[in-house]
């Protein structure tokens, strides 16, 4: 049976080393990953940790990591009608109707 922060932390999807103490490994490897100019969310996902502990982290041994903005969805092209569907009379939709017993 799972305890509450392990199914919060799988949910998050940084159960691999979210609030774990950093490894020597690690901090090479956001060392380097940094110095190459990788963006915060790599850097995160390949380090299996949350956003903030990767700054923090980068802060504190003075690296400057790079945030991409916030990427926004374009605006639909069209939108959907608030009308209720109606079907068009046809001799196929009189034919579905009367299967089932709807005409």
């Amino acid at each position: 049976m799972q305890n509450a922060n392990s199914s919060t932390q799988a949910s998050a999807g940084y159960s691999r080393n979210a609030g774990k103490r950093w490894r020597g490994d690690e901090i090479k490897q956001l060392r380097d990953l940094a110095r190459r100019g990788a963006p915060l969310r790599l850097i995160s996902l390949k380090l299996g940790r949350p956003d903030a502990a990767i700054r923090t982290k980068a802060r504190d041994l003075g690296l400057t990591i790079e945030t991409s903005d916030a990427v926004v969805a374009p605006a639909p092209k069209r939108t959907l009608s608030r009308r209720p569907f109606q079907m068009r009379p046809s001799p196929a939709n009189d034919r579905q109707l009367e299967l089932f017993g709807a005409a």
